[in-house]
C-alpha cells in the first residue's frame, strides 16, 4: 500500500514508447472499427446498435491504453528559494545629509536594510535574499557590514551594477532586485536619459531583459536641497602657447534665491578672468565661457571657482582645478639658400608639407656683384632683409639653417654674433653642405666657426675644402643610438638601411670634429687633421641652444633616387624631421628627463615618476649622479591666491641604475601642487628638467549630487517593480516571482497498466458484448 500523504504532487506519465505518428494510427484504426461497427449494425435497434458500438469502443481505448503504459508519478517535493539581490549606493553622494537633524542618505539606506531584514525572515522557502553594493563596480556584502559602511565610491555606476546583477544571475532564478540609491547613475543609462528626457529604447530593452522586477528606493528627494555646484569643465587636452584656448565651464545652482554670482578662472594661482552669472530660482543649468592665451611652454594648473554660500550641501564641488600642458605652436623655421638646387627644393618641400613648421625661405639669385643694366626701382626681386632677419626677427624663429649659402656678398659679417647669441639662448643653428657653405663660405674665424660641431680648414683652395666623390656615411657608435640617425630601432637592421642608401655626392672637407661635438656619419676615407675620419653629420650643444652640421648637398638623393631603386622617400624624411626636433629641443629627446604618467593623482596615491638619464649620443648614463627638488603649495593656498612654488618640500639625491633611469617612489598625503626640478652634472654640462604634479581629492562624484527619483521611477515601470522614496517605505508592497524550480525529497512511479483488475475488466466488456450480440442474434 502506498502512503498518498506523503506525496504533495502528483502526475499522469504514459511510460509506452511510441511515437506521435503510432498514436495517431491507433486512433485512426480505432475509428475505422467504430464506423464498421456501425454500418454493420444498420438494420439493428438503435439501442442495441450504440450499445455494441459503445462496448467495443471502450475496449478498444483500454487496449490502447494498455499499450501505452499509464503511470502515476508522486512526488514529495519542497521549492528552492530563488534570488532576490539588494544593491546598495555607496558613493560618495550617499554621505550627504538629507534634513536638519544629520541624517544622511545611507542612513536612510540602513533604515531600510533593517526592513528588508524582516522581509527575508518572512520569505521564508520562496527567497534568499544577496546583499551587495556598487560604487565603481559591484561587490558582495552582508547586512551586518552596512552598519560601518562608508559611502566613498568615486563613482555611481547604477548601469554597470544592474548588467553585473545579470551577468551574476545568469542560469539562476532571480526573483527580482531591490535597488536603493539616490538615483545618480554615472554609467550608460544615466548619460543617456538627461533631466526631464523619457528613457530610451535600448535602456528599455536592457531593463526588460532583466527578466525580474526592480524595486527601487530612492534614498533623497530634492526638497530642501541647496547647492552651488561646478558641475563640468571643457578644455583641450593641451594648449599651443599664444594661442587662444577657450574653456567650458557648466554650473548648476539648486535652492539658490536670485543673485550675481561671480565664477573666477585662476592660473597658478592668480586671477585670470571673472564672469558674473546671474542665478534664478526657476533656473538650475548654466554656462560660462573663459577665452585665454598661454604665455609660456609647460604645465600649467588652473583652478575655477564659485562663492561657498551659508547652508549649501558641500563644499567641495565650488572649485574644480585642472592642469593643462602648453605645448610649442608651429616650429618657425628660416631657411637662407646661396643658390637653387636638389637638395635646397627637396628641403624646402619637406618643411612646407610639415604641418607643424612655419617655413620663411630666402632664395639668392642675385648679389651686388652682379651686372645691373636697369634701375633698382625695376627690379622685380627684393633685396635680401638682412637688418631685419637677423637684428629685428631673428628670436621669433626656432631654427636658423644656412643651406650652400655665404655671408660676404651681403655685408652680413657682424650679424654672425647675433645667430652666436641667438643659439646660446636657446635657439637652433643648422648648415648644410654646398660650395657656399662651411670653408667655402668662409666661415672660417668668424662666430659661425666657434657654433659649428665641426672644425674648418684654414686653406681656401678649392682642392682642399671640397671633394667630388660618391660615397655612403658610416655610422658612428653614437650614430646608432642618436634620434638623429636612428632610421630603425634595430642597431643591426638601422646600419642595413643606412647601407642601402644611395650615395651621398661630393662633400665639403672639415678638420674635423669641434669641442665637445657628437660625430653621428663620417666620411669612409677622408681623414681629418689629427688622423680621424671626417665628420659628415656632426651635432653639438652650445650653450641653451644646438648646432648641426651636414657637409654634403645631397641627402635628397635618399628621396628621390632611392625610390626609383625600389626604396621610400621615408629614410629621408625621418632623418630630416628627427633632426629638426633634437635641433628645437622637443622634450622628447632631452638629455635628462622627469616623466610622469599622470598630471593629477589622489592624496596617497603612489606617483609614477621616472627619471631618464642619456649621454649625448643618447647611450643610458649609467651611474648618473642628480638631485631632485620637491617643492609644495597647498591646495587652498592656490586657491586663495598664492603663487606656487611657495615652499621647499624636499630633496632627493639619486643615481640611475643600469638602464640610466631612476624611479621616484613618493605617495603625497597634502592635497596641492608639487613641483620637480632635476639636475645632473654630465659632460654635457648641467642638465635640467622640471615637471608637476596636482595632488586633489577625486570630487567627481560632487559634481552633481541632485537625486533622480524619475529615473528610479521608470526604471521600477519598465520591470514592473514598485518605488517609494525613504523612509516612507512598506516591505509588503514588494512583489517578486515566485520561484521556479523545486527539490525532490521522494519519488515513487505507479505503473497502472501493470495491474491484472484492467485485465479483468477489459475481458468482462468482451463476455458482455459477446452475451449481448448471442441474446440479440448477431453472432
Amino acid at each position: 500500500m502506498f502512503a498518498f500523504g506523503d506525496y504533495d504532487t502528483t502526475d499522469l506519465l504514459w511510460l509506452g514508447d511510441w511515437s506521435t505518428s503510432w498514436i495517431a494510427l491507433l486512433v485512426l484504426i480505432g475509428l475505422a472499427v467504430l464506423a464498421y461497427s456501425a454500418f454493420d449494425l444498420r438494420n439493428v435497434a438503435r439501442y442495441r446498435r450504440w450499445t455494441l458500438i459503445g462496448l467495443r469502443g471502450l475496449v478498444y481505448g483500454l487496449a490502447v491504453v494498455l499499450l501505452l503504459e499509464p503511470a502515476i508519478d508522486m512526488r514529495d517535493t519542497s521549492k528552492i528559494p530563488n534570488h532576490v539581490a539588494v544593491v546598495v549606493d555607496q558613493s560618495m553622494t550617499m554621505d550627504l545629509k538629507v534634513d536638519g537633524d544629520g541624517t544622511t542618505r545611507m542612513d536612510r539606506a540602513r533604515q531600510a536594510i533593517t526592513q528588508l531584514r524582516s522581509l527575508q525572515e518572512d520569505a521564508g522557502e520562496d527567497h534568499h535574499f544577496d546583499f551587495f553594493t556598487y560604487g565603481e563596480e559591484l561587490a558582495p556584502a552582508s547586512p551586518a557590514s552596512f552598519a560601518e559602511l562608508e559611502p566613498r565610491a568615486t563613482a555611481a555606476d547604477l548601469t554597470g551594477a544592474l548588467e553585473q546583477v545579470q551577468e551574476h544571475y545568469e542560469g539562476k532564478d532571480l526573483g527580482g532586485v531591490i535597488l536603493i540609491s539616490d538615483g545618480i547613475d554615472t554609467g550608460s543609462i544615466g548619460l543617456r536619459k538627461a533631466r526631464g528626457e523619457e528613457m530610451d529604447e535600448f535602456s528599455r530593452q536592457f531593463l526588460e531583459s532583466l527578466n525580474a522586477p526592480v524595486h527601487t528606493l530612492a534614498a533623497a528627494g530634492e526638497e530642501g536641497l541647496r547647492d552651488l555646484a561646478i558641475s563640468r569643465v571643457l578644455h583641450d587636452d593641451f594648449a599651443f602657447v599664444h594661442n587662444s584656448i577657450t574653456v567650458d565651464v557648466e554650473l548648476q545652482a539648486i535652492g539658490m534665491e536670485a543673485t550675481s554670482v561671480p565664477v573666477t578662472l585662476r592660473r597658478d594661482g592668480r586671477v585670470l578672468q571673472t564672469r558674473n552669472i546671474h542665478v534664478h530660482p526657476d533656473e538650475t543649468s548654466y554656462e560660462v565661457t573663459f577665452e585665454f592665451v598661454p604665455e609660456q611652454i609647460g604645465k600649467e594648473v588652473y583652478t575655477v571657482q564659485v562663492p561657498k554660500y551659508e547652508g549649501e550641501a558641500l563644499y567641495e564641488n565650488n572649485e574644480h582645478h585642472f592642469v593643462l600642458p602648453v605645448i610649442r605652436d608651429r616650429i618657425r623655421v628660416l631657411q637662407v639658400v646661396g643658390r637653387p638646387s636638389w637638395d635646397q627644393r627637396f628641403l624646402r618641400r619637406l618643411l612646407k608639407r610639415n604641418p607643424n613648421v612655419e617655413l620663411i625661405s630666402f632664395f639668392i639669385l642675385r648679389t651686388d656683384q652682379n651686372p645691373q643694366i636697369v634701375p633698382q626701382s625695376e627690379m622685380s626681386l627684393i633685396p635680401f632683409p638682412t637688418d631685419k632677419l637677423f637684428d629685428t626677427e631673428l628670436g621669433s624663429f626656432d631654427l636658423v639653417v644656412f643651406q650652400n649659402f655665404n655671408f660676404r656678398p651681403y655685408r652680413m659679417g657682424h650679424y654672425l654674433r647675433n645667430i652666436d647669441d641667438f643659439v646660446r639662448e636657446g635657439g637652433a643653428f643648422a648648415m648644410v653642405g654646398g660650395d657656399l657653405s662651411f670653408a667655402s663660405g668662409e666661415y672660417a674665424r668668424t662666430p659661425i666657426e666657434d657654433l659649428l660641431p665641426v672644425q674648418l680648414p684654414s686653406s681656401r683652395a678649392r682642392s682642399e675644402i671640397m671633394d667630388s666623390e660618391d660615397f655612403r656615411p658610416q655610422l658612428t657608435d653614437a650614430g646608432d643610438r642618436h634620434p638623429i640617425t636612428q632610421l630603425a630601432f634595430d642597431p643591426q637592421r638601422n646600419r642595413e638601411i643606412w647601407e642601402e642608401l644611395p650615395p651621398l655626392r661630393g662633400t665639403n672637407v672639415v678638420a674635423g670634429a669641434a669641442e665637445e661635438a657628437t660625430v653621428l656619419a663620417e666620411h669612409p676615407t677622408i681623414r681629418g687633421n689629427r688622423g680621424e675620419p671626417m665628420p659628415v653629420i656632426a651635432v653639438a650643444e652650445r650653450g641653451e641652444g644646438r648646432v648641426m652640421a651636414v657637409t654634403s648637398d645631397s641627402t635628397w638623393r635618399w628621396g628621390f633616387e632611392h625610390v626609383g631603386e625600389g626604396g621610400t622617400p621615408r629614410e629621408y624624411q625621418n632623418f630630416w624631421n628627427s633632426a629638426i626636433r633634437w635641433l628645437i629641443q622637443d622634450p622628447e629627446l632631452k638629455l635628462v628627463r622627469l616623466d610622469t604618467k599622470y598630471d593629477i593623482i589622489a592624496p596617497d596615491a603612489p606617483l609614477d615618476a621616472t627619471v631618464s638619464v642619456y649621454t649625448p649620443d643618447y647611450s643610458p648614463a649609467v651611474g648618473a649622479e642628480g638631485e631632485l627638488r620637491i617643492e609644495h603649495t597647498p591646495l587652498d593656498a592656490v586657491a586663495g591666491g598664492t603663487e606656487r612654488g611657495a615652499a621647499h618640500y624636499d630633496t632627493v639625491e639619486f643615481s640611475t641604475d643600469h638602464s640610466g633611469q631612476w624611479d621616484l617612489d613618493r605617495r603625497f598625503s597634502e592635497p596641492g601642487i608639487y613641483e620637480f626640478e632635476v639636475e645632473v652634472e654630465s659632460r654635457a654640462g648641467t642638465l635640467t628638467d622640471d615637471n608637476l604634479v596636482l595632488v586633489a581629492p577625486d570630487v567627481s562624484q560632487y559634481r552633481d549630487i541632485v537625486p533622480r527619483n524619475r529615473l528610479l521611477e521608470i526604471i521600477a515601470e519598465v520591470t514592473d517593480g514598485h518605488h517609494a522614496l525613504l523612509p516612507d517605505f512598506d516591505a509588503d508592497d514588494l512583489q517578486f516571482k515566485p520561484p521556479r524550480h523545486v527539490e525532490i525529497h521522494n519519488r515513487q512511479i505507479v505503473q497502472l497498466w501493470d495491474n491484472i483488475f484492467l485485465f479483468l475488466v477489459i475481458l468482462t466488456l468482451l463476455g458482455v458484448e459477446w452475451s449481448l450480440r448471442r441474446r440479440w442474434g448477431r453472432l
